[in-house]
């Protein structure tokens, strides 16, 4: 603490013990398993702005500090070596001579409240230098017997102020309530903002073979638990699932009747496509182009592995509605399930939107040939096979071709 050259009140020493005991005694293990991050991000707390008559600014800082360190997500720089910084780093006439000298090796009251009421330019030259990545500034006001403790988030990189949290309650509870309960939002306002960018250093440590499969999926779950509308988590986990798939794996059910791989993929697809309806994430796009995966087509597969083609079907609908990959190959897949169940007419609605899309893909052409062949709209059908001759790629693909339009001629004139 600093020397404020004023006197506690009775009230004030006893709140102020209790503060520190019940810190020391009880938050210590209710705090430091609230997460355990990708990374830990560096963080300055800044001495809190006092418009009370308590003297409680710096504690409060102080046991902040404490608290949020104790998350594991946060590693708070010590209070000291910010204090040096910004003697060291602020430039004269913001801090006079008189202001900046020590006393009796610690910092006067003066300094402490210029460093409370630093702005954003000033607090983001010396977070640089101190290799923070947020820094916490606040104030502490009171009105009747009630506390208001109020918090500002800074990037330090970008240099702007990301959002405010605060939290009210009555002076006894500053502690058992109030700063733990400012310490989650802190935390919680944090971790939505740094969470695509730990899962993507989480399933990175796992290609490194860094993490197991095992510890990668309980580590992105993690981060799903408090943040369960986060599309770009979901993606990651589902890139994870997908990278575990093979050939021998049981994508239905394991042999214990936990959720297999299989189900797991399914209930992640689902839940983007879910999000995806009611809000558009580009993180998506840029996990799945990253890999070169077909999230959805690898949920479609896996229905059909299990006999259910409808729901299949649901899937790459709802695929072609929210996301703007693979639209050909996705009506194609449509048309193939269409017409192994028999309807030829929902088949070739989804061969044409391909074409639609795509009027040189001569895969979906042909089987579009096919159907209409098979249906008796052969004049259709010669149309197509022509066409197809025109976007044919090799001498292969040509005699392919003129081999099905020999054909089509031989079953017009039987």
């Amino acid at each position: 603490m600093v020397n404020r050259g004023k006197s506690f009140s009775l009230f004030d020493m006893i709140l102020s013990s209790f503060i520190i005991a019940l810190f020391m005694g009880i938050f210590m293990f209710h705090i430091s398993s609230e997460c355990e991050a990708a990374r830990r991000y560096k963080m300055v707390v800044l001495p809190f702005r006092d418009n009370t008559h308590r003297d409680i600014g710096e504690m409060v800082s102080d046991v902040l500090r404490s608290m949020v360190t104790q998350t594991n997500y946060f590693e708070a720089v010590e209070r000291d070596k910010v204090y040096e910084t910004v003697i060291t780093m602020l430039p004269s006439n913001l801090i006079n001579v008189d202001n900046i000298k020590r006393i009796g090796g610690g910092f006067t009251a003066n300094q402490v409240d210029v460093i409370s009421r630093l702005d954003r330019r000033n607090i983001q030259r010396f977070s640089k230098k101190l290799r923070a990545d947020y820094v916490i500034k606040g104030s502490i006001s009171e009105f009747a017997h009630a506390l208001r403790v109020d918090a500002e988030i800074i990037d330090v990189r970008d240099n702007k102020m990301l959002g405010f949290v605060d939290i009210e309650g009555q002076a006894e509870d500053l502690l058992k309530q109030m700063l733990d309960g400012l310490t989650r939002k802190i935390l919680h306002y944090c971790k939505s903002i740094n969470s695509y960018n730990d899962a993507l250093y989480i399933y990175g440590q796992y290609t490194q073979g860094l993490y197991t499969f095992g510890v990668a999926e309980k580590k992105l779950k993690e981060l799903l638990s408090d943040l369960r509308d986060s599309v770009g988590i979901r993606a990651v986990l589902m890139t994870l699932y997908l990278s575990g798939k093979s050939p021998i794996n049981d994508l239905s059910v394991q042999k214990d009747s936990s959720p297999g791989l299989g189900d797991k993929i399914i209930e992640e697809g689902e839940g983007i496509l879910n999000l995806l309806q009611s809000s558009y994430d580009e993180k998506v796009l840029e996990v799945f182009l990253s890999t070169g995966l077909d999230p959805f087509k690898e949920v479609a597969n896996i229905y059909v592995s299990k006999g259910n083609t409808e729901k299949a079907i649901e899937i790459y609908r709802n695929a072609i509605n929210v996301y703007p990959i693979n639209l050909v190959e996705h009506y194609k897949e449509i048309g193939k399930l269409y017409s192994w169940e028999g309807m030829d007419s929902e088949a070739i609605q989804a061969f044409e939107k391909a074409l639609e899309i795509n009027k040189s893909n001569n895969v979906v052409r042909l089987a579009l040939a096919g159907l209409l062949k098979k249906s008796g709209f052969t004049e259709r059908a010669q149309k197509h096979l022509e066409v197809c001759m025109k976007y044919a790629r090799d001498s292969e693909e040509i005699e392919r071709i003129r081999e099905e339009i020999n054909n089509l001629s031989a079953s017009v004139h039987e």
